[in-house]
């Protein structure tokens, strides 16, 4: 019964999930550029009253969104142009050398935090999903980008102590 439960709430959430995918530009953001990143954030369970923050870079400025579930209407938080050095920081971070989708299965499929990143860099197109899932190398992407945004907007993410060694 467990399995079945579990498998239900899966699939369910993968339903969501390609939901929310479509929200992500696979595009550069701006026509001309060559660089992009898209990360959008949301918790499950916080998803109706907390909504999904988007934070899109381009060539050389932060925009952070606000969305809300059943809402066609995005609140702007905050843009800030970013210097070079910044953006170079981030390209060598090597996001194309990640999986698509990473899943932590001490977590119910329902619950837990939820990263979609969408990068343009140069010619490739890149997507990663993460489920509740620690990555150092989002890590540091995020913390590069954190640099740049006010405390209260800050992007969090996972502890390198999260646990996600869960077998299934």
């Amino acid at each position: 019964m467990k399995t079945i439960i579990f498998v239900t709430i899966f699939f369910l959430t993968c339903g969501v999930f390609s939901c929310c995918r479509n929200t992500i530009p696979s595009e550069p953001i701006n026509g001309n550029s060559n660089f992009s990143i898209s990360i959008s954030a949301y918790n499950h369970a916080e998803q109706i009253f907390n909504g999904k923050t988007t934070y899109k870079l381009t060539t050389d400025t932060l925009t952070i969104h606000k969305s809300f579930l059943y809402s066609d209407k995005d609140s702007i938080l905050f843009t800030r142009k970013l210097d070079l050095n910044a953006i170079e920081r981030i390209k060598k971070i090597r996001l194309d050398s990640l999986e698509s989708y990473y899943y932590n299965a001490c977590v119910m499929a329902t619950s837990g935090d939820e990263y979609l990143i969408s990068a343009t860099m140069d010619s490739v197109n890149m997507e990663i999903s993460l489920h509740h899932y620690y990555h150092e190398q989002i890590e540091k992407l995020i913390n590069e980008l954190n640099k740049n945004i006010p405390d209260s907007i800050k992007l969090d993410y996972l502890k390198k102590n999260t646990k996600q060694d869960c077998k299934m």
